[in-house]
């Protein structure tokens, strides 16, 4: 039973420490891309975008266009893809912390990293103002 309630501690804990108290998440995607985001410091954007990597296609964050108010939250990480089919697709999600006060551009690229001097195949950003 000791065991038990040390196992339950500790993952409260953990979820105690993972959003701090005030912590606001926001949920952007491309059905709101060119548009101004209002946000606090210290609140989370959380990006979902569709991907498909097997193509060697994946999104890139453009942090020069974030002037330091976004930092980025972890490593994006790849959900809904069927891994017994080659091609198929899934969501990417990225999360950025609001650091400082401030207006920036979140600005992701989709492309394939080797292709340097190509275009991306798609564009996708927001207007961020931080208060």
């Amino acid at each position: 039973m000791n065991r038990w309630l040390a196992c339950v501690a500790a993952i409260l804990l953990s979820a105690c420490a993972s959003a701090p108290s005030g912590t606001r998440e926001r949920e952007l995607t491309t059905a709101d891309a060119s548009s101004v985001v209002p946000v606090q410091v210290g609140d989370v954007l959380v990006v979902r975008l569709a991907a498909n990597v097997s193509t060697g296609f994946a999104w890139a964050w453009d942090e020069p266009a974030a002037a330091g108010v976004l930092v980025q939250a972890g490593e994006p990480a790849m959900s809904g893809v069927d891994a017994t089919g080659v091609g198929s697709g899934g969501t990417q999600t990225w999360r950025f912390r609001i650091a400082k006060p401030g207006n920036a551009q979140l600005r992701l690229e989709y492309r394939r990293p080797w292709e340097q001097g190509t275009p991306p195949a798609q564009t996708v950003s927001w207007q961020i103002q931080a208060r």
